[in-house]
């Protein structure tokens, strides 16, 4: 134990770094796990257990996004990590060197608008016991309405001869996304993985791979349903800081959402 006065034993050093692997075990919750659950609760109890974990942390590269009892260790990368996941190695399929800055921009809105969709509203993310939803066509439709939106934008300021200032980086993404179609199949029948339909299931795919999602399927749509965990959320709370993701929901607003991106349960532990 420590003394209070910054000294560590080898004996906390280790239960620190044990608390952080568990954050690279993204489908293993503590009430499913012992020694998870002690650590939890000591990271909740001891402040200075707690700045141990997180200088052990920011040694590895990493930053404690969040430790609790729902979610466990979330952890996120810091600039330059070895932790860190970049687009162009997410989106490998991009075979040749022009093809790569567009597949970027397509992997990125994708996983922003699974974000979107999933938490509509503010209040939405600020609800622990929240869960939202999400399908492939829903998030590949409201992706296409953003980009109606920005289109009709674009060409109403091009006619007044006004600059458009603001989404810049939105803007710049429903042009490709546009270009793309939503779904298709290869010449021996197989899925084609440059559709759009094809790169939000990518998208989905690897957040439920993370533990961010769970998925189950859905009769009437004759597909699966994602629906989100508290570890996902908290990962949204920090993305919901950056201005793309801000317009993104403002210019999605507008969208049938309500109707089927959400969902709402008895208890925070139903789905995490």
């Amino acid at each position: 134990m420590s003394n209070g006065l910054g000294m560590y034993s080898d004996h906390d050093a280790e239960e620190a770094t044990r608390l952080i692997s568990y954050g690279f075990r993204p489908r293993l919750r503590p009430h499913r796990d012992a020694d998870y659950a002690a650590l939890v609760r000591r990271y909740d109890e001891e402040p200075v257990f707690e700045q141990l974990v997180i200088k052990s942390a920011a040694g590895l590269g990493l930053r404690v996004i969040a430790v609790t009892r729902q979610a466990g260790t979330v952890l996120g990368a810091l600039p330059g990590s070895a932790f860190e996941t970049r687009l162009e190695h997410y989106a490998r399929q991009a075979r040749q060197t022009h093809q790569r800055e567009s597949e970027r921009i397509l992997h990125g809105i994708a996983h922003l608008a699974i974000a979107a969709r999933c938490f509509p509203r503010p209040e939405d993310l600020a609800d622990d016991h929240y869960v939202g939803q999400a399908t492939v066509s829903s998030v590949d439709g409201f992706v296409r309405h953003v980009c109606r939106e920005l289109s009709e934008r674009v060409a109403q300021a091009e006619e007044n001869s006004d600059p458009v200032t603001d989404a810049r980086e939105l803007e710049r993404a429903w042009r490709v996304y546009l270009r793309r179609p939503e779904a298709g199949s290869t010449g021996d029948g197989r899925v084609a993985l440059t559709t759009t339909e094809a790169i939000v299931g990518k998208a989905l795919r690897y957040l439920v791979d993370q533990g961010m999602l769970t998925e189950s399927e859905d009769a009437e749509r004759r597909g699966k349903i994602y629906r989100t965990t508290s570890r996902y959320q908290l990962q949204v709370r920090e993305l919901a800081a950056i201005e793309a993701y801000d317009e993104l929901l403002r210019l999605g607003a507008s969208a049938e959402q309500h109707s089927t991106a959400a969902l709402r349960v008895a208890g925070p532990d139903t789905l995490h």
